[in-house]
């Protein structure tokens, strides 16, 4: 595969990241917010890779992500990312459940929903 098809590749599992949180929202599944920042997470990995033609790391972080990929965001954009890393669950291993935070409000997701979508539309806007 070549890197624009690796790029490609990415944006899917974001788009498909975010079309997942989107449902779980509709279904008022908020605790599972986690695909929204997953879909960010993929799209900045795009990202990385269309600037650096190297496979992107398997680290989570949104902030180092958007580090390595030399962003100045915005104080919009920051706190985006640290709500964000606020409400994910690493949901592979059920011992981490107590980890998260114990409610994620229909509100907090209202408004987490849309300023994510917006941020990868920025990130996209990148590539």
């Amino acid at each position: 595969m070549g890197i624009d098809e690796d790029i490609q590749h990415w944006l899917r599992f974001a788009e498909s990241d975010m079309v997942s949180a989107e449902a779980l929202h509709r279904g008022a599944r908020t605790e599972r917010l986690i695909s929204s920042p997953t879909g960010s997470r993929k799209t900045l990995k795009a990202l990385l890779l269309r600037r650096s033609e190297v496979q992107p790391p398997r680290i989570h972080g949104l902030r180092g992500l958007s580090e390595r990929c030399g962003l100045k965001l915005t104080k919009k954009q920051t706190l985006l990312i640290e709500n964000l890393r606020q409400y994910y669950v690493e949901s592979r291993y059920p011992g981490d459940w107590d980890e998260g935070p114990s409610e994620v409000t229909t509100k907090e997701v209202e408004r987490l929903m849309p300023e994510t979508k917006e941020f990868i539309e920025w990130l996209q806007s990148q590539i």
